[in-house]
């Protein structure tokens, strides 16, 4: 009896530390064993024996960060936000992040509720320091890489008339502007900071003026679930509260940069 009363106790410590446990609309997840969370877009899985590199943006690190609220694993699956309200109504995702411009282009379906996550960014440009590209237009008809995934970035590259190409992941693309293969890389401009912090990165931290919409990541859970709507909300204001949105971008910097380090076959070109 005293046993099981400690264990009950230690449980409920638990809970009360990540937080109280939606009424209902994550219930499934807790049946299933495992958080699934929909994203806009998943890169190519890497080829059997290929290295695993950090993925572009935030989004997994979100819905880690969210299954750990919950105390369960987590998968990611690709899904456009088009079919997030039939996919969250049939359960196969519990939860779906999406990109939203700011301000927001257009409304969403009406069985579809969105909660701000608090992240938001647009691309910046990661030039080499010694060049004399300073403006958009400086761009044009030069080559701008990106992660496929990019997909904001893509639009705003082409918008200048640059030559884009995309990698399957974000330290590709800016291995390849540190050799000299690209002139430009383009990166979330949340994130772009913390990566320029880092030593071997100051001879590539020109950039140009600020460019393109802000676009932020939203939560879409089922408008009628105002309960989970209500959990998460206080999650995401914690979450803020707590810098997650300093920590999140420094860690994905700090993981970018070790895999550029890795991957970097040649010195950097020109020294």
């Amino acid at each position: 009896m005293l046993a099981t009363a400690l264990v009950a106790t230690m449980a409920a410590g638990l809970t009360a530390a990540a937080g109280p446990v939606p009424a209902d609309g994550l219930a499934a997840a807790r049946q299933r064993g495992e958080l699934v969370v929909g994203v806009p877009y998943l890169a190519p899985a890497p080829v059997a024996g290929a290295k695993i590199r950090t993925p572009e943006g935030l989004d997994a690190a979100m819905a880690e960060k969210l299954a750990q609220e919950l105390g369960l694993p987590f998968s990611l699956r690709q899904v456009a936000a088009a079919d997030a309200a039939r996919l969250l109504a049939a359960g196969e995702v519990d939860v779906v992040l999406a990109d939203r411009s700011l301000p927001a282009a257009q409304p969403l379906p009406a069985d579809v509720a969105a909660l701000s996550t608090g992240y938001a960014a647009r691309p910046k440009a990661v030039i080499r320091s010694d060049t004399a590209m300073r403006r958009p237009a400086d761009a044009r008809g030069r080559s701008v890489c990106m992660a496929e995934a990019a997909v904001g970035a893509q639009a705003l590259a082409q918008s200048w008339g640059a030559v884009v190409r995309t990698y399957r992941v974000p330290s590709d693309a800016l291995v390849a502007v540190r050799e000299g293969s690209c002139d430009i890389g383009l990166i979330d401009d949340a994130v772009w900071e913390p990566l320029m912090r880092f030593p071997e990165w100051k001879k590539f931290s020109a950039t140009v003026a600020a460019d393109g919409a802000r676009h932020e990541r939203v939560w879409l859970l089922p408008a009628k679930d105002t309960a989970t709507q209500a959990w998460l909300g206080e999650r995401m204001r914690e979450w803020s509260r707590a810098g997650a949105w300093k920590a999140l971008p420094a860690k994905w910097a700090r993981d970018v940069a070790f895999d550029v380090y890795l991957d970097q076959e040649v010195a950097d070109c020109h020294g």
